[in-house]
């Protein structure tokens, strides 16, 4: 038998698992898919495979079929007999069958997965369940839900959040400005777990230099005058240039015919 079809094998086994594991990191946490390390995926996924397989070995009994194992451990085995790839040349639709249908249920079992802890906030409330995207959940304001947050809603819960209104320090030509704007969306960085980017809207900036004076009376005097407003539809910060950052949790509420901004409490 030769490694590169043990290998094969080896793989084909495991695809299960790693379907699972594709749809359960998607969307906003996909990129989480290919950071760990060889041996963590492969930790990660042969449990989930063993899962399906075993679900799938018995469940084809229901339908008047059986799973050969001893065929599966001859074609691997040193001498493996011409009979045994004969036998699964012959029941090669029912092979597929099997394994298409199992690919199909690993996918929609990660997607669904992934659905119901979010919906039920697992990943919030445990530890365990938690993603490793944290920007994510600074961004979107749910750290608000950590059992180990010092900050927490008692008014509002992290739902009524309608917009975040970002803060930014960036340093150009030796000189810092403060860029300020709503978020609208965001890229994690290809190497690590950082942030690639931030786009904002409604984006102005100011020198750092031209900060509100404090009156004698210790009243905060108004600067907006000092802001340059930054046309375009969005703006884009790189993470790498910025020094600080900053996000303020708004809500909306509506009266007299109104919507007014209010933080978040």
């Amino acid at each position: 038998m030769s490694i590169a079809l043990s290998t094969l094998v080896l793989f084909f086994l495991l695809i299960p698992g790693i379907v699972f594991r594709r749809f359960y990191y998607s969307e906003e946490f996909s990129r989480e898919y290919f950071k760990e390390t060889f041996f963590g995926v492969f930790i990660s996924t042969i449990i989930p495979s063993l899962l399906f397989h075993f679900v799938w070995y018995f469940s084809v009994k229901l339908f008047c079929q059986q799973v050969n194992l001893y065929i599966l451990g001859d074609i691997v085995s040193q001498q493996p007999s011409q009979s045994s790839f004969q036998n699964i040349q012959d029941n090669s639709f029912k092979i597929l069958f099997y394994n298409l249908t199992m690919f199909i249920a690993s996918g929609f079992s990660g997607y669904w997965s992934k659905k119901l802890v979010r919906k039920y906030k697992l990943d919030r409330s445990f530890k365990f369940f938690r993603f490793q995207n944290s920007w994510h959940y600074i961004l979107k304001g749910e750290f608000f839900d950590f059992p180990r947050a010092d900050i927490s809603l008692d008014r509002d819960t992290v739902e009524d959040i309608e917009f975040v209104f970002v803060d930014a320090i960036l340093e150009i030509n030796g000189e810092s400005y403060l860029y300020d704007g709503i978020l609208v969306d965001y890229e994690l960085s290809n190497t690590g777990s950082g942030l690639e980017t931030i786009s904002l809207t409604n984006a102005q900036r100011r020198k750092i230099s031209d900060d509100s004076k404090i009156s004698k009376k210790g009243k905060k005097k108004d600067n907006s005058k000092k802001y340059y407003p930054i046309s375009g539809h969005i703006l884009v910060l790189k993470y790498n240039e910025t020094r600080n950052l900053n996000f303020t949790y708004f809500t909306l509420e509506y009266d007299n015919g109104n919507f007014t901004p209010r933080l978040v409490e």
